[in-house]
């Protein structure tokens, strides 16, 4: 009876190979590196310190090796009723058992600690043990196509048994191919290594499927489609919320992880899978999305947002993120978060907290109080959150419009410290007097000229001077549109470039207008400068100078009488009537 690690049996066939070794473990659980079985002898020892009479715990180990089948079992049976043990494991030899080694543990320091073999044992049954061995082959095929090859070798005569592998579906040179049949039943392994067995495959076919809102028999939208290979599995998520026509629908949690999705195999194409959604109210639903469908934030699926967010993902705001634009009215705004506490998420509406959520390690579904709009308004959450191992996370955001508000005035928020910034505005607006708003009339190869505006049309950029804070501008009916263009709106589609012709504005060592960074997008809402290439600034920024300062920069740049039009480009001469600088002189001509 073994009572150590490192000590037990160790089979090897006539090539020196092992065929199984075998290590006792006095713990449960307790095997060394290189056990095949690991039969682990807690409950059998005895000790002389408790008087537990070593005989009453004898062991008794029955070892068979069966070569047709390929599994080598072990089976310990003690008179301690809770000792009996079976353990079984398979062996690729094909080669016989030609010795049994056996390591003990022999009598140690302390006298309680000693092994010994009694009886041992070794008994042979039918079989053919002088057995020959030669090489078959094992073609996979599909169509007229083999796809893969192998030469294996067995025992001559003796039946092929094909591997587990073999009747399963397949990836082979990345495609996949689904089992179909084989020819090995009753095949024998000739001498002459010419058995060939055939198993046939299939191309796998790509089937369509799609997740489906519902909401009893009505179909409410749908959700995801997609394409997926024979056999693979599609793992989905899906909506807490939706907003149909203004009415907001709930879906229900799973029981069991992810709480909001799941997957399936599809059994064939256009296989559809259905989500119930009930309609709980409210109405006048105006907004409604998932974190990570937001645009402005970054999505996430790590850490346990995957388990327990509304469709298994969220987003987080890397900077400063519009969530949406609202007109004039009452609201409510509705948004859950994820992620350990640490973090607080704030919603603001023309500069003002209107809801604040702070992570607690659970899903927190949170609503504001109503409030107030009197104009068109970004709702933004300032920079928050992060993805990683753990993540804070927005979920989703809805907001419901409770009531009409006539629009008499537009919001322009500012909302850093710099003291600058840029707007394109939504309707003809007056310019109040609390704050000073610019075009940009000229650019230099250092500088652009500012120059003031007191009402502007809607869609108009323009750089706004002012401490942080949200100022009303009156709406009217027109407004004269600016002579220069070289001031654009962004809609959110424009992106640095990486060749320094797209700038923004920002605060870095002074305000100016530097370039975007390469993939960095220029927000919505907000207004660009596009230079050429080669007539990159020479600070590597534009900095903000009044009209004359810009002009004087021009005026040397037209040394040798170069003209521009209103969008700031070089002409060789002037071909049409209009506004012009020439010579660093505006110059109209009709």
């Amino acid at each position: 009876m073994g009572k150590q690690e490192q000590y037990g049996f160790k089979f090897k066939d006539s090539e020196g190979e092992y065929i199984a070794q075998f290590q006792f473990a006095r713990w449960a659980g307790n095997t060394s590196n290189g056990n095949t079985l690991g039969i682990e002898m807690s409950g059998l020892y005895g000790s002389a310190w408790n008087n537990a009479p070593i005989l009453d715990r004898a062991t008794t180990l029955t070892i068979s090796i069966d070569y047709s089948k390929k599994t080598i079992t072990s089976v310990v049976s003690c008179t301690n009723p809770n000792a009996s043990k079976t353990f079984t494991a398979g062996f690729d030899n094909t080669y016989p058992l030609a010795s049994i080694e056996y390591s003990g543990y022999g009598v140690g320091q302390n006298t309680e600690r000693a092994d010994a073999l009694d009886n041992v044992k070794v008994v042979t049954t039918e079989g053919n043990y002088d057995a020959v061995s030669a090489n078959y082959t094992v073609n996979y095929i599909c169509g007229d196509n083999t796809i893969k090859s192998e030469v294996r070798t067995g025992d001559v005569g003796s039946e092929i048994v094909l591997l587990g592998d073999d009747t399963s579906n397949q990836t082979i040179n990345g495609t996949k191919y689904i089992y179909m049949e084989n020819n090995a039943e009753g095949k024998t392994i000739a001498s002459d290594g010419s058995t060939v067995v055939t198993i046939k495959f299939r191309e796998a076919k790509e089937w369509n499927y799609s997740i489906k809102a519902m909401a009893g028999e009505e179909e409410l939208v749908v959700l995801t489609t997609g394409k997926v290979l024979e056999g693979n599995v599609v793992n989905y998520g899906y909506s807490q919320y939706l907003a149909i026509d203004g009415v907001l629908y709930k879906s229900n949690k799973q029981s069991s992880n992810p709480w909001w999705g799941g997957s399936f195999t599809p059994t064939a194409d256009n296989e559809i899978v259905t989500i119930n959604y009930t309609a709980e109210g409210p109405t006048g639903v105006v907004f409604c999305e998932e974190g990570e469908n937001i645009s402005t934030l970054t999505p996430v699926t790590s850490g346990y947002t995957d388990i327990r967010a509304s469709n298994r993902a969220g987003g987080y705001a890397a900077s400063d993120a519009v969530i949406t634009t609202l007109p004039a009215g009452t609201y409510k705004l509705c948004a859950a978060t994820y992620g350990n506490a640490g973090t607080t998420f704030r919603f603001n509406a023309g500069g003002e907290t209107v809801l604040e959520i702070a992570t607690n390690g659970n899903p927190v579904h949170t609503e504001s109080e109503e409030f107030t709009l009197n104009g068109t308004v970004d709702i933004i959450v300032p920079q928050a959150g992060n993805a990683g191992n753990s993540p804070k996370i927005i979920d989703y955001i809805y907001i419901v419009k409770t009531g009409d508000v006539e629009e008499t005035a537009e919001i322009i928020p500012v909302t850093t410290d710099a003291g600058w910034t840029t707007y394109v505005t939504k309707n003809a607006i007056e310019i109040p007097s609390n704050i000073e708003a610019y075009t940009v009339c000229a650019v230099s190869n250092e500088s652009v000229a500012l120059s003031p505006v007191v009402s502007v049309p809607a869609g108009t950029p323009i750089i706004v001077e002012a401490a942080k804070g949200n100022y009303d501008c009156n709406i009217v009916d027109s407004a004269e549109e600016p002579d220069f263009k070289f001031l654009k709106a962004s809609d959110g589609s424009v992106v640095g470039d990486g060749d320094g012709t797209i700038y923004a504005l920002a605060k870095k060592d002074v305000v100016g207008f530097y370039p975007v960074a390469e993939g960095v997008t220029v927000p919505a809402g907000k207004a660009y400068i596009e230079v050429e290439k080669e007539e990159a600034p020479v600070k590597g920024y534009l900095a903000l100078g009044d009209e004359a300062d810009a002009i004087n920069n021009i005026a040397v740049e037209a040394a040798n009488g170069a003209i521009y039009n209103i969008a700031g480009q070089k002409m060789e001469s002037i071909k049409n009537g209009g506004l012009y600088i020439v010579n660093g002189k505006k110059v109209i001509i009709k």
